[in-house]
């Protein structure tokens, strides 16, 4: 992404503007393969181009975690992560969580918030298109979990009082129609927890931003505007080290896109571009390493000792004070 943008129209659209016209910002994927990534000159939004899969739901079902995670379930120390980051989730949720009420989370992986939002009181339950992912969080956790792409599943329209989408939207070809549709689910006025990567993060080498499964690269000016095409109203939206985290809720008028995307695309090419150049300058990009290296001591502390997965989930659940808070309601 150099000085003089590489002007291109793009071979599939902007999916909030529809528009073709787009800067081409990357060319390979992290592994080295091509892959180019566009950004639209009317949002700003990134975006594979072309789609570099074209079974996508078989990807999913079948190659996705062997080839992210290197492994079909997950092991004790990927269970004591996940359980730590559905904790940090819940407390970045704070009061728009939902408790005592019906929650789905699609993409629901080994199913260590699903679990979680049992502990809260809520009738909770999962999609997962990985075999082995959704295979274990049912039989570890004894949660219900549907094994396959979110459209074939069987639960009914307006059931749900809370939707959750963590690190999904990314991958998915059509994000304002996924989200309309996901949304189908929800009864009006329920809320829609979504977690994405933020593109934007100048704490990630530019290089490592790009990779076949993340089709879309947001920021959270294209993620409140994706949102909002799909008629969900932002509530909320943080911008964490590394991710985006929002709220919003499902309402039944139009819900206006922001002002601020009509010149998001310079907003975000600055953004991008400075974060490229001064990533070797952040002290953050030198402690990354021994900062990971006493996570994962910790991380395998506790999974080699405990070992089974409830059991790992149980020790880090028991000492979190908001899901004591919760549950002493």
């Amino acid at each position: 992404m150099g000085a003089e943008p590489e002007i291109i129209q793009a071979d599939r659209p902007c999916p909030v503007t529809g528009t073709y016209e787009a800067e081409v910002v990357a060319t390979r994927a992290r592994e080295g393969h091509p892959l180019r990534n566009v950004m639209s000159k009317a949002s700003g939004l990134i975006y594979v181009d072309p789609l570099p899969i074209e079974d996508l739901a078989g990807y999913y079902r079948d190659e996705y975690r062997k080839t992210y995670k290197n492994v079909v379930q997950p092991k004790p120390k990927h269970v004591y992560r996940a359980g730590y980051v559905a904790l940090e989730r819940m407390k970045h949720a704070g009061k728009h969580l939902v408790t005592n009420g019906r929650s789905l989370d699609i993409g629901a992986g080994g199913g260590e918030w699903v679990y979680l939002m049992d502990q809260v009181g809520n009738e909770s339950f999962g999609v997962e298109p990985n075999q082995g992912y959704g295979s274990f969080a049912r039989d570890s956790y004894d949660v219900e979990v549907f094994l396959g792409m979110y459209q074939d599943s069987v639960f009914e329209r307006e059931s749900f009082d809370m939707l959750t989408l963590f690190q999904v939207l990314e991958h998915l070809s059509e994000p304002v129609r996924d989200l309309r549709q996901m949304a189908e689910y929800l009864k009006p006025g329920g809320r829609f927890l979504i977690e994405v990567p933020d593109i934007l993060f100048p704490g990630m080498k530019f290089d490592h931003k790009w990779h076949d499964g993340h089709l879309y690269g947001f920021d959270a000016t294209t993620l409140e505007a994706v949102a909002a095409k799909a008629g969900l109203k932002k509530i909320s939206l943080e911008v964490l080290p590394g991710n985006l985290f929002g709220v919003f809720e499902k309402v039944e008028e139009e819900v206006p896109v922001s002002d601020a995307l009509s010149e998001n695309y310079e907003v975000a090419r600055s953004l991008l571009n400075k974060g490229r150049q001064s990533y070797w300058m952040l002290p953050n990009t030198y402690l990354k390493v021994p900062r990971r290296l006493g996570k994962r001591a910790r991380e395998k502390q506790v999974s080699s000792s405990l070992k089974e997965p409830r059991k790992i989930l149980n020790h880090l659940f028991e000492k979190n004070e908001q899901l004591q808070s919760v549950r002493a309601q």
